[in-house]
């Protein structure tokens, strides 16, 4: 270990030996490299001497006029210049980078949610990183091969993540909708078991698991009133999108993000119903990234701008409670390939 220390302290004192070597070429004068640097004219003296041991030749002549360069020394300095000036660039780059972000930031996540919500708000993060990039990749699970690739994730689900840093956002409230055409031919359900006899557009999560099981609570005089509700429906799909293009052509009922359909939401295409009812298990939305880039700042300044954006679209919907995830609900464990049959083993 000692020897490694003074290997080290070796280099150190040579790339300072050059740096005052150049001062003192451009100064002309030991003295004035020395005051250039902010140090004793015996260290420049000293690193100086040594560096013309090292090489074994004479770098400046010295005069009454000053220094002058040698023939060696011209060419040493011409050397080393354009050297040192690419590790001062360096240098300048790295602080520059830690101040303000630079590079592309190769980020993973679910689909719907990185078209829905975060895209739109990508203009506005740009204007205040125009230096930064972004690559969107879609991903769905921690343990699929383009996860790997990703400098961040950001998920829906609940995942084992013991590889990964996990930062907790906000959760995004749900409601149950289908268009006023859907709702008129086949009349409204005024509580959660009306939904049976209506076609449910059933998401498959990234665990293959059919979410065929939709929980409503409701808060009464004698306590929540919990409704389990297994539903039915033609159409499952491990893509949300398809469900969704599916309930906007009045063929279904689906359980949505609000945030992820505020337009069609608002445009009145979509109409939610159960409102009084709090649609239990959402679930939960996270980033994740490896330990090693945690002090990263492209990465910081991008999973704050995340927390912003899931703090304030958490927050555009009336739809009741959700303030928590409730843990791992029970019908998320087994190998089932239906939440539901969580309820019909019981």
């Amino acid at each position: 270990m000692a020897g490694c220390s003074r290997h080290t302290s070796d280099k150190m004192d040579k790339l300072k030996a050059i740096q005052y070597f150049l001062a003192a070429a451009q100064t002309g004068s030991l003295s004035a490299a020395a005051r250039q640097q902010d140090v004793s004219l015996q260290a420049v003296a000293k690193l100086v001497g040594a560096l013309e041991a090292q090489l074994g030749t004479t770098l400046f002549q010295r005069g009454n006029r000053g220094l002058t360069l040698t023939a060696d020394g011209v060419q040493y300095a011409d050397a080393c210049a354009p050297l040192l000036a690419q590790l001062q660039a360096a240098d300048d780059g790295v602080r520059q980078a830690r101040q303000r972000p630079q590079g592309t930031l190769v980020v993973g996540g679910t689909p719907f949610f990185l078209q829905h919500c975060i895209v739109p708000a990508l203009p506005a993060f740009h204007a205040n990183y125009p230096d930064l990039a972004i690559d969107l990749r879609a991903v769905v699970h921690l343990d699929e091969a383009a996860a790997r690739d990703c400098d961040l994730l950001v998920l829906h689900g609940w995942f084992e993540a013991s590889d990964w840093v996990r930062r907790e956002l906000p959760v995004m409230p749900q409601v149950t909708a289908a268009t006023p055409a859907y709702w008129k031919r086949h009349g409204m359900p005024r509580q959660p078991s009306d939904l049976t006899v209506h076609n449910c557009l059933c998401y498959r999560n990234p665990y293959g698991k059919l979410l065929d099981l939709w929980r409503y609570r409701q808060m009464g005089q004698q306590g929540d009133v919990i409704e389990q509700v297994i539903v039915r429906g033609w159409l499952h799909s491990n893509y949300r999108d398809n469900l969704l293009e599916l309930a906007l052509r009045d063929g279904g009922v689906m359980r949505i993000a609000y945030a992820t359909a505020q337009a069609d939401l608002a445009s009145g295409r979509l109409v939610p119903v159960l409102l009084d009812w709090e649609l239990m298990d959402p679930p939960p939305l996270a980033i994740y990234f490896r330990s090693e880039q945690r002090r990263t700042l492209r990465l910081r300044v991008f999973s704050d701008f995340l927390a912003a954006c899931c703090t304030e679209l958490a927050q555009i919907t009336s739809a009741k409670g959700q303030s928590s995830v409730d843990g791992r609900p029970e019908w998320h464990h087994g190998s089932s390939r239906r939440a539901s049959s969580w309820l019909t083993r019981r």
